[in-house]
């Protein structure tokens, strides 16, 4: 599959295939089923598997390869690569689904279930003060919706940078209001960044970043085409 540049695929998956787990299984090396088998749920392991699975299949799509026969290497930080090749890609799995972002700059994802969790407390202990501020005054109602708004663009964009959960959060101010696209609005690097709202289901929240040095004149909006496995 040829990837022009500045092109965005974003791949959404149901991890519910259980009926897969022997086959994509069969794709993975040892140490990647070693990882799986750590998982205290069975579930969450073969979720695992299956995410792993279909990395690799997706993968295989863009370049001269068969699933089993791509190699990653990884970042200080844990990032996984494709040695020599210019794609370069990003995965996140929440409950049943993963989504994968694959281009040919710098890119970042993330996808989180909304779920109930103390929003506010993580807001004080995760978010600069300004964030707080903006997140405090919004409605009750919404604070959920923005918490996870906020969390998603937060994690895309230090998955972008390569650097995870390793940096602090409170060092990329991002937008607040669910009501509102997506947005940086501070970050401690020089690079130029676009971002934007994932459109995979009102159970999630997304978001995908990735490096604008290099994009054509386009928003990311028009550069992203949703892709599914049939």
């Amino acid at each position: 599959m040829l990837m022009l540049l500045g092109e965005i695929d974003v791949w959404s998956v149901d991890l519910n295939v259980r009926n897969r787990v022997d086959e994509f299984s069969q794709f993975l090396t040892a140490q990647e089923r070693q990882r799986a088998a750590k998982f205290i749920n069975p579930l969450h392991g073969d979720r695992w598997i299956v995410a792993r699975g279909y990395l690799r299949q997706i993968l295989s799509q863009y370049l001269d390869l068969t699933p089993a026969q791509i190699v990653f290497t990884y970042t200080q930080h844990g990032k996984p690569e494709l040695e020599g090749s210019p794609i370069q890609f990003n995965l996140s799995h929440s409950g049943d689904r993963a989504v994968y972002g694959i281009s040919n700059s710098p890119i970042g994802i993330d996808l989180e279930y909304i779920h109930p969790l103390p929003a506010a407390d993580l807001v004080d202990r995760f978010f600069s003060p300004a964030e707080q501020a903006i997140f405090h005054n919004l409605p009750i109602d919404i604070q959920q919706a923005a918490f996870f708004h906020a969390w998603v663009q937060k994690e895309a964009y230090l998955k972008a940078c390569g650097t995870g959960l390793s940096s602090p959060l409170d060092q990329i101010e991002v937008s607040i209001d669910p009501r509102t696209p997506a947005a940086i609005v501070s970050a401690p690097t020089g690079d130029i960044w676009q971002i934007q709202k994932l459109d995979i289901s009102p159970e999630y929240a997304g978001a995908i970043v990735i490096a604008a040095n290099d994009a054509p004149q386009q928003t990311q909006q028009e550069r992203i085409k949703y892709r599914s496995i049939c």
